[in-house]
């Protein structure tokens, strides 16, 4: 008897048919582990904001620091989310560590903070600064005292609206000068921080950046175009209004 088998238009169909399911399963896939990140973004937000309200209520409404040297912690610098010894800060970035116990808030964070694990969606183009971070979330340094610590820290009842001064946000900035970053090889990297002047909002939400505010609440918001960084304009990182306004900060 003659064997059956394939002809080739019937295996042609055959992997045509294959490739369809194929971008399908993966696009499934894709869209499962985006949503788990959103939720995990969502935590790490709502963590934040309700240990944020906790710390106002017990340090006479004041708000925490976003860096300080504190020799009670050791030698090293304490930032808004954890303390980092001195060994660490002259490591290489991505081989860094920190301790969030030790920071302004641990004490108020007690499930702590979940790598975020939508940083990542970039793949290589995504540069850690810390071993055990990935946190991308930010912090508004015009409450803190500044990127140096060097300025007043502001107190919840100086501001005039406090349900539409942002706290806490998804964040991240694009580095194009440290290695294995550069010029012609720009990656998204992790970044803590947001006052009037820096592009380090991360609207990776469907476009947008979640968000906490002053009063507790917490939401999204969009992006300025006009801030959009153009080194990687598809990584969505910006600001909520052009450099030097403070809309949202202040």
């Amino acid at each position: 008897m003659r064997k059956s088998g394939f002809t080739l238009i019937e295996l042609l169909a055959v992997i045509a048919i294959l490739a369809v399911l194929s971008t399908v399963g993966i696009g499934v896939a894709f869209k499962v582990y985006r949503n788990s990140s959103l939720v995990v973004s969502a935590n790490n937000i709502r963590q934040l904001a309700a240990g944020g309200v906790s710390y106002l209520a017990e340090n006479n409404n004041t708000f925490w620091p976003y860096r300080q040297v504190d020799p009670a912690n050791g030698s090293g610098v304490t930032w808004w989310f954890g303390f980092e010894p001195i060994e660490s800060v002259n490591r290489p970035e991505g081989q860094r560590d920190f301790n969030p116990a030790l920071g302004p808030l641990g004490g108020y964070i007690p499930k702590g903070i979940a790598p975020d694990p939508s940083l990542t969606l970039g793949g290589k183009t995504f540069k850690p600064k810390f071993r055990h971070g990935y946190i991308g979330t930010g912090y508004n340094v015009l409450l803190g005292g500044g990127f140096l610590g060097n300025l007043s820290l502001k107190n919840q009842g100086q501001l005039a609206d406090p349900s539409k001064v942002v706290v806490f946000f998804s964040s991240a900035q694009v580095n194009t000068f440290q290695r294995p970053a550069s010029a012609r090889n720009p990656m998204v990297e992790e970044f803590y921080g947001v006052d009037e002047k820096e592009r380090t909002i991360h609207f990776r939400h469907a476009g947008k950046a979640m968000v906490s505010f002053a009063d507790g609440n917490a939401g999204f918001l969009e992006m300025d175009e006009s801030t959009r960084d153009q080194r990687m304009p598809k990584a969505n990182i910006g600001r909520f209004a052009p450099v030097g306004n403070r809309k949202y900060l202040e």
